[in-house]
C-alpha cells in the first residue's frame, strides 16, 4: 500500500543491463493473461483500492488515455494476472516513454489487489516484463517512474536491478528544483526502505 505520510514527489529508476533480473514465476492457482477489452474496469478497481486515485473512473480513464491510444500494443504488452477464478487481481505493462527526450520503454502501472499482496504476483510481472523487453530486442535503458509513497515497491524494483536516478534533470521530467527535491526525495526512501527491512527480518 501507499504511504502517504510521507511528502509526495516522483522519481526515477533506470536499469541498463536489462538481461540480469530474478526469474520469478506465478505462485499455483494464478495464470497470467494480456489485455482483453474490460480489463481496463478491473485495472481502475485495483489502482483505486490501491489509493493511487479518488475514483474507479478516474483510474479507468487514466488506462484508456495511456493505453487505448495504442490498442494493438496493449494487447501484446498490458499484462494481468487472473486467480483460480479468472478475477484480475495484478497488473504491470511494458510501454514506452519520452521522459529523457528519446523513446525509451518503461515498466508502467504496476499493481497488485490488497488481498492478494505477500504472494509474489509482483515480482512475477516483474520478470514476465522483462523477459518479453528483451524478446522484444529493446536497446537502451529501461527505466520506471515511482514516488516516494512507493518505497516498498522500491524496494522490489532495488531486486530487479533498477537504481535510483540521480542524474541531470530529464529533458521531459517537470519538476521545478529538480536537484534538490531528489536528492531530499531519495533520502527519504531509502531510509524508509531500510526501516522496513529491519521490521520484516
Amino acid at each position: 500500500m501507499l504511504d502517504k505520510t510521507l511528502p509526495y514527489v516522483g522519481v526515477l529508476m533506470t536499469k541498463s543491463d536489462t538481461h540480469k533480473y530474478p526469474q520469478c514465476n506465478l505462485p499455483e492457482g494464478y495464470t497470467f493473461s494480456t489485455y482483453q477489452p474490460g480489463y481496463e474496469k478491473d485495472w481502475g478497481k485495483i489502482h483505486y483500492q490501491l489509493g493511487q486515485t479518488k475514483t474507479v473512473s478516474e483510474a479507468v480513464k487514466i488506462f484508456e488515455n495511456e493505453f487505448l491510444i495504442d490498442f494493438d500494443t496493449a494487447t501484446k504488452q498490458c499484462f494481468f494476472v487472473l486467480d483460480s477464478q479468472s478475477k484480475v487481481v495484478a497488473t504491470a505493462s511494458l510501454w514506452y516513454g519520452d521522459t529523457f527526450g528519446k523513446t525509451n520503454h518503461r515498466i508502467h502501472w504496476v499493481a497488485v489487489h490488497p488481498d492478494h499482496h505477500g504472494k509474489g504476483l509482483a515480482k512475477a510481472l516483474l520478470t514476465k516484463i522483462m523477459t518479453l523487453h528483451n524478446q522484444l530486442g529493446h536497446k537502451g535503458i529501461l527505466y520506471l517512474v515511482t514516488q516516494t509513497w512507493s518505497y516498498k515497491a522500491i524496494n522490489l524494483y532495488g531486486k530487479f536491478g533498477f537504481i535510483p536516478f540521480k542524474g541531470m534533470k530529464p529533458v521531459n521530467w517537470h519538476y521545478d528544483d529538480y536537484e534538490t527535491k531528489n536528492d531530499a526525495a531519495w533520502d527519504v526512501i531509502l531510509q524508509k526502505i531500510s526501516e522496513y527491512k529491519s521490521e520484516t527480518v
